[in-house]
């Protein structure tokens, strides 16, 4: 800047002279030694003026900056992950055999008792062999007893005997199946819930493989993610976490109720489980969340804003520290220094090692110092 400054007077100089005019060529020698004593003169003032700056400024010409002030705090570090709402009592009801359905009991939206009828299929002929079979039982119970009491008498043969009672057996055995087929014919609540959405509709054909209703129970629900192997050591039952619902605009401070006891091959990652209390329904299934599983915490631990920490060509990580000088709190001298960072979560970076609780780091002009450099210190910046 000096060089310019020399270059803008002499240029105003020259322009001072006689442009119009040519110098006589017995004067050009003097004419030099003019101007060249005129450059001097001013050049020796400008050094005069640039030592009293200097004096002023505390005896260097200093840059501006902002600082940031270091201290010590707790520094948490989470992993983030999604994860999906489910109920445990969420199922698909299916008929057991195959029938028409006679009736509907339930409609959609209705709230039920475990054991409650939902539906019927049409169970005329299996009710006519159950009364046809409940005849024939008696009928053998009857025969059963006599050819019973006729044998304790020693009247009649063993073969009569068995014959009776193997009868009875039979006809009891398959009176419990034709019973036990006509209760599949009965829909009925499989637990105490809600009747959520009905597939189908009287006089249609139901069948094993195709759902009746659905019927769920919100009252608990659970949150399943999963997370990458690397953390199977780090997060475990009663890890804290942060449910975040961005469609409920609501967040649940929770723990984790449970881990996978393997690692899926296909993703190399292992399932965790949070439970939450529902008993007015809010949550629904299949609801996404982010999930945010604390992995990591220190107490009084210097952490700092990512934007103060920098790399050398090296790969080396270093920050600018202000050092105050006695004489004006404003003036400070920049130093580089090497540190040791930790984890990073959420713009803030931990310092295991290089700074100590107290001292200014350069935060704005930081990029543009160098070390050793005076600088004049503008503002302090917020811990934030």
């Amino acid at each position: 800047m000096n060089r310019l400054f020399i270059i803008i007077i002499c240029n105003a100089l020259l322009l001072g002279c006689e442009s119009s005019t040519s110098v006589p060529e017995d004067k050009l020698e003097a004419r030099q030694a003019e101007l060249s004593h005129k450059i001097d003169s001013l050049s020796s003032l400008l050094k005069v003026v640039e030592r009293e700056l200097l004096a002023k400024n505390g005896g260097a010409s200093k840059t501006p900056i902002t600082v940031y002030q270091s201290s010590t705090s707790l520094f948490e570090h989470y992993v983030e992950i999604l994860g999906t709402l489910e109920a445990d009592k969420n199922a698909q009801i299916t008929a057991e055999t195959q029938g028409t359905i006679s009736a509907i009991h339930v409609r959609e939206g209705q709230d039920v008792k475990k054991g409650t009828l939902l539906m019927e299929l049409d169970g005329a002929i299996i009710q006519n062999n159950i009364r046809e079979a409940e005849t024939q039982l008696k009928f053998a119970k009857t025969v059963f007893d006599k050819q019973e009491r006729l044998w304790k008498q020693k009247i009649g043969s063993e073969l009569q005997y068995l014959e009776s009672k193997n009868n009875v057996d039979n006809l009891r055995s398959r009176l419990e199946t034709l019973r036990s087929q006509f209760n599949q014919t009965r829909i009925v609540a499989p637990f105490d819930g809600k009747v959520d959405e009905i597939f189908v509709k009287i006089g249609q054909l139901a069948s094993p493989q195709a759902p009746l209703l659905r019927m769920v129970n919100l009252k608990e629900v659970y949150l399943n993610a999963d997370v990458s192997e690397r953390y199977v050591t780090k997060i475990r039952e009663g890890s804290k976490a942060r449910l975040e619902f961005p469609s409920l605009d609501e967040i649940v401070y929770t723990t984790v109720n449970q881990t996978g006891s393997i690692i899926n091959p296909n993703n190399r990652t292992f399932r965790v489980v949070f439970r939450l209390e529902n008993s007015n329904e809010y949550f629904k299934p299949n609801l996404m969340a982010n999930v945010y599983i604390l992995d990591y915490a220190k107490d009084s631990i210097v952490s700092i804003p990512n934007r103060l920490v920098q790399q050398d060509p090296e790969g080396k990580d270093y920050v600018y520290v202000a050092i105050p000088m006695e004489e004006d709190e404003s003036a400070a001298t920049a130093e580089r220094r090497f540190v040791t960072v930790g984890k990073t979560y959420q713009g803030r970076t931990e310092v295991i090692e290089g700074i100590e609780p107290g001292e200014l780091l350069v935060d704005k002009g930081s990029r543009s110092i160098k070390s050793g450099q005076n600088v004049r210190i503008t503002e302090l910046s917020d811990n934030e």
